[in-house]
């Protein structure tokens, strides 16, 4: 079964993405910030992690370039932040895809199916 790992302070958007990654299939494990969630990556290698920007103790980005040498699987960023700007930064620090808040789970759930039937970028660096 595939794992996944969401990093998110709210616990509505938390408790939906669960739920959203559950119904496709997902072993989830959740993170309330990015210690904990990077903490999470120490032991265990998820398919599929996501990683809100705006955590409270750290940079959702800071958070992405730390997990990318650690994990195999894909990343994707998920934020309220939507300047194009936002995105590059996500992009760069290691982010397979950047996806905006508020999104609707069912679209969320299909985004997330075609950004995993991809390479990781780790898989093609």
């Amino acid at each position: 079964m595939a794992t996944a790992l969401v990093i998110e302070d709210d616990d509505d958007i938390r408790s939906l993405l669960d739920v959203v990654l559950t119904q496709a299939g997902y072993t989830v494990t959740t993170a309330v910030n990015g210690v904990d969630g990077l903490d999470a990556l120490s032991t265990s290698n998820p398919d599929l992690t996501l990683v809100d920007v705006g955590l409270p103790d750290m940079e959702g980005y800071e958070v992405v370039r730390e997990a990318r040498g650690r994990v195999t699987g894909h990343i994707v960023m998920l934020s309220a932040r939507s300047e194009s700007a936002d995105a590059s930064r996500g992009l760069e620090a290691g982010a397979d895809e950047y996806l905006t808040k508020p999104f609707r789970p069912r679209l969320l759930r299909q985004q997330l199916q075609e950004i995993t039937s991809r390479p990781s970028r780790t898989a093609t660096a």
